[in-house]
């Protein structure tokens, strides 16, 4: 039986900068009941019949995105907002409401975030998610904020996250929760480069721990998914955890690991192709001390990224070695597929997506099309299926799979 942790939020009111009437935890505490048989299996996927709020979790539950909302108790000994809740070992993102205003269930052409599930189980609206998003673009204070004793650390030129992170448990329930031997913890970085445009961007480094310039590393690049930055697989997704406890446990080789921003072009995929080729990946050879070789170098991605990876696999096949495709397909009928590369019978590609994922569909960009179209076209590839839907739940177990399982293999 998992263990449940007593998690207790708090929240200053003088740390906001305005009247406070009430305030609310949002986060992703949201769970469901899997009928994933098999992680190799592309069948067996289900629609979800529910999602469980905290107070309905049975053991053998896992997580799902979507967003929780509960109003906080004004603690009158300790001048805070307060709330407990019980959740099992996990990485979840999370946020304070401030004067939270509900309404009907949001439909139509509103984002499904707008949509939240109250502590009842019911669905509602959530009117200061517009008022949110419309001011964290512009760099003003919203509604709906980060934790301020909890500020995510993102020191990066183009990354920006709108959680901040709550850690519950350690590394002996997920790969992705920090090592506990943190002498053995790599570190992360944020560093500048110039790009295909000639402006000035961000990469994120992950080195692995004891790193030494007298030693050669392998690399993997990691391309986050539709409206992210470098910044969301360290953050949202503990990927330097995920390196860290494969490296401790030698499921893997050391290596560096890089992330970049492919939302600044707005996913032309051979903008972005060029941009890994030209600028990332020769500017990394340059800086660090790794292999300059093909299959010492590894691509993935998830979602839009997921679609990146595929393009760059299709196109530009001789770059890497090591493909991994989360939750996006590029299928016939899609602009740029092709599969005439004889090299992709040379190079290993993993694809898949969560049980619940809305990649797992018939559309041209769905995985289910693009596997089929591997098969007819007798390219090898393996899959790899997880637990959740298409959501930070998802990516990080198909992460740890590719890196333990695929790549260097």
């Amino acid at each position: 039986m998992k263990e449940l942790f007593d998690v207790k939020f708090a929240f200053d009111p003088n740390d906001y900068d305005g009247e406070v009437k009430s305030v609310a935890v949002r986060g992703e505490f949201l769970f469901y009941k899997s009928n994933l048989t098999g992680h190799t299996d592309e069948t067996g996927m289900v629609d979800c019949d529910r999602k469980y709020t905290c107070y309905e979790y049975e053991d053998g539950m896992d997580n799902i995105g979507g967003v929780y909302v509960e109003e906080m108790t004004w603690n009158e000994d300790t001048k805070r907002y307060e709330l407990t809740l019980k959740l099992p070992a996990g990485l979840y993102p999370y946020s304070f409401v401030i004067d939270p205003e509900y309404c009907e269930k949001y439909e139509g052409h509103e984002s499904i975030y707008c949509n939240v599930y109250t502590k009842d189980g019911e669905v509602k609206g959530l009117r200061n998610i517009k008022e949110h998003f419309a001011k964290i673009g512009a760099g003003q204070k919203g509604s709906i904020i980060h934790d301020p004793k909890n500020l995510p650390n993102i020191p990066t030129i183009t990354g920006t996250q709108h959680n901040s992170q709550l850690i519950v448990g350690d590394s002996t329930d997920h790969s992705w929760l920090p090592i506990k031997d943190q002498q053995k913890a790599g570190t992360v970085s944020y560093i500048s480069y110039k790009d295909i445009n000639g402006d000035t961007r961000s990469l994120g480094v992950y080195l692995p721990a004891n790193y030494s310039r007298d030693k050669i590393y392998r690399t993997i690049y990691v391309s986050h998914g539709g409206g992210g930055n470098e910044a969301d697989w360290f953050h949202q997704g503990g990927i330097a955890n995920i390196m860290d406890n494969l490296i401790a446990e030698d499921k893997m080789e050391d290596a560096i690991l890089v992330t970049m921003n492919n939302s600044v072009y707005k996913w032309d995929f051979e903008m972005i192709s060029q941009n890994i080729i030209q600028c990332v990946v020769p500017f990394i050879e340059k800086l660090f001390p790794v292999y300059t070789i093909p299959d010492k170098r590894a691509f993935c991605g998830l979602s839009m990224g997921s679609m990146t990876t595929l393009f760059i696999y299709m196109h530009h096949a001789s770059v890497f070695d090591y493909y991994g495709a989360f939750s996006g397909g590029m299928a016939p009928g899609h602009a740029g597929y092709t599969l005439d590369d004889p090299h992709l019978k040379n190079v290993k590609l993993l694809i898949g997506c969560g049980e619940e994922d809305m990649a797992y569909n018939e559309r041209e960009i769905g995985v289910p099309p693009t596997i089929r179209a591997l098969k007819e076209n007798n390219i090898p590839f393996q899959t790899y299926f997880s637990t959740a839907s298409h959501d930070w739940f998802c990516w990080p177990q198909m992460f740890e799979y590719f890196a333990a399982e695929v790549l260097w293999k």
